[in-house]
């Protein structure tokens, strides 16, 4: 894939992704049918886990995850709710601390040898601070 064409496609998951910031109706109906199936039937939020294979090499903020998806192969996506925005800016230090570089400086946008990751926050239903991630893998 293009660096180009990669690009286009993480600032398209971003518009996803902040999505879920800002509450239940701006996500997708396939995947609020899922929720809404899942709470009628008692579970709480079946997408409130990050995925099992997250690349370890991305390091995430510690806090209440709302959604974790993998879209398609090689790409993820996660919320997490954290107490105020200083605990969200922290998901872009532990970005640099791992390694990552910003791939425009002055944006959340970060990349490695392997993956291009987008980090961005904003106020959670609720209270608190979401922060959502969307990354990709490189071929």
């Amino acid at each position: 894939m293009s660096h180009r064409i990669r690009i286009t496609v993480v600032a398209a998951s971003v518009v996803l992704a902040a999505s879920t910031l800002t509450g239940c109706s701006l996500i997708p109906d396939p995947v609020r049918d899922i929720v809404d199936q899942a709470q009628d039937s008692g579970i709480e939020n079946p997408l409130a886990s990050i995925p099992e294979d997250w690349p370890a090499e991305v390091p995430i903020v510690e806090g209440e995850v709302l959604v974790g998806i993998k879209p398609t192969e090689g790409s993820w996506g996660a919320t997490i709710k954290v107490a105020d925005e200083a605990a969200a800016q922290e998901a872009a230090t532990l970005l640099t601390d791992a390694g990552f570089t910003e791939l425009i400086p002055g944006t959340t946008t970060f990349e490695n040898e392997n993956y291009t990751v987008v980090v961005q926050w904003g106020e959670a239903d609720g209270g608190g601070v979401g922060v959502a991630y969307v990354v990709a893998a490189k071929e």
